[in-house]
């Protein structure tokens, strides 16, 4: 049987594709929409840019030692060290890490691990997670949280969270159950300095990758097929086969539904997420 394909994390793979490639944008994370607004490929990196910002008003001013977790390929992580921070930054890629470290140089130390295996020791004015907070184990990581932070300290997370209206079945969006996550920070000794609620904000950008798999990948992948079904008849049926007996059947029906792409759309996206910007604080630090 062939290996499972991650299709959790395909469209963010796809939206940082095509924000690297048509919107010339370094940001890996969704755009804040304006009401009214139309989600197109050249205004993405405007509303990236929103993003940020509405990020940077829940850091406190510099200097502070910062923790960016899953910082990706250090963008966040670079901009905050020319503001005055002091920031380390974890990713488990390989790669991401050798690009970071380059942007990062003597200003910080990159971390080529988990959150939950990392073991330094801190302690951290600020830990960040911008869009990584749904990879990791909310127990683990909270108890992880309380041991790095400094006197005072704050958790800011902006992210995505699954509402109490997603069942369980194929929708877009992903990340903890939101009201999962505030028992879990209230058992664990946290409390909400600030919260922003964005999701109508950031649901307009999965009209980008809705419209990236109609307009683009689908029509591709089918003119490609027509092609070589009329010009190379034998290589399209060995081709054909090998898909089937190699791709299991529940992975073909997620990959035939992610091209089609109705699943996909804000609306859709809004009924089951919240999108958030937190500050956490420690009750005993007040």
């Amino acid at each position: 049987m062939g290996k499972k394909i991650d299709t959790k994390t395909e469209g963010l793979d796809v939206y940082v594709y095509v924000a690297k490639t048509f919107a010339d944008s370094p940001w890996l994370h969704y755009g804040l929409w304006e009401p009214g607004e139309r989600p197109t490929v050249p205004r993405l990196r405007m509303a990236q840019e929103r993003y940020v910002d509405q990020l940077l008003t829940l850091i406190p001013p510099p200097p502070l030692r910062v923790l960016d977790i899953g910082g990706g390929t250090g963008e966040m992580a670079s901009l905050l060290v020319s503001k005055g921070y002091r920031v380390d930054m974890i990713t488990p890629s390989p790669l991401q890490a050798e690009i970071a470290a380059e942007k990062l140089g003597a200003n910080g130390q990159v971390y080529e691990t988990r959150f939950e295996d990392f073991t330094g020791s801190g302690p951290y004015d600020v830990c960040l997670f911008s869009e990584s907070f749904q990879y990791v184990k909310l127990d683990a990581s909270l108890e992880k949280l309380e041991a790095l932070l400094a006197p005072g300290g704050r958790v800011v997370i902006a992210d995505c969270f699954r509402a109490d209206a997603y069942k369980g079945d194929r929708q877009p969006g992903g990340g903890h159950r939101f009201s999962e996550f505030l028992e879990q920070i209230a058992a664990h000794g946290f409390g909400i300095l600030d919260d922003h609620d964005v999701t109508a904000a950031a649901a307009q950008s999965m009209a980008i990758d809705q419209n990236f798999y109609r307009e683009f990948a689908s029509p591709a992948i089918e003119q490609i097929r027509g092609l070589l079904s009329s010009r190379r008849p034998v290589l399209y049926w060995l081709m054909a086969r090998a898909y089937g007996l190699f791709v299991p059947r529940a992975e073909r029906e997620n990959i035939k539904a992610r091209l089609k792409a109705d699943y996909r759309s804000p609306e859709a996206f809004e009924k089951v997420n919240t999108y958030r910007f937190l500050s956490l604080k420690r009750h005993k630090d007040r």
